[in-house]
């Protein structure tokens, strides 16, 4: 059995809301994958200084759109990772999302 991997990089600005459409564009842009690969901190500058800032909790918009794109695109999606807030610490974490949508890996 064959996997077909889309591996995605993109540029990172300094508006969040720009940074999940790119990545959806580029996700929808991938015609033969079976798991789709988003880079790290995709959603966010690349600096400790805004982490917190661009952060979110599990369900917030980046991870919701991962999960939507999965389900409508019917594709694993490896979500490189996000600056994750869980009460007052932030996380590099790394986001899977099966087919259905669902998370199956954290």
């Amino acid at each position: 059995m064959k996997v077909k991997f889309g591996l995605i990089q993109l540029a990172v600005s300094a508006d969040k809301k720009l940074n999940i459409e790119r990545a959806r564009q580029a996700i929808e842009s991938v015609k033969d994958a079976d798991v789709i690969v988003l880079p790290e901190i995709w959603n966010s500058p690349y600096d400790n200084k805004c982490f917190r800032e661009y952060g979110e909790p599990f369900g917030g918009e980046s991870t919701k759109m991962l999960s939507e794109m999965a389900k409508k695109l019917g594709k694993y999606i490896v979500g490189g990772s996000i600056p994750e807030l869980d009460e007052d610490k932030v996380y590099n974490t790394s986001f899977v999302f099966d087919r259905n949508g669902e998370m199956i890996a954290r």
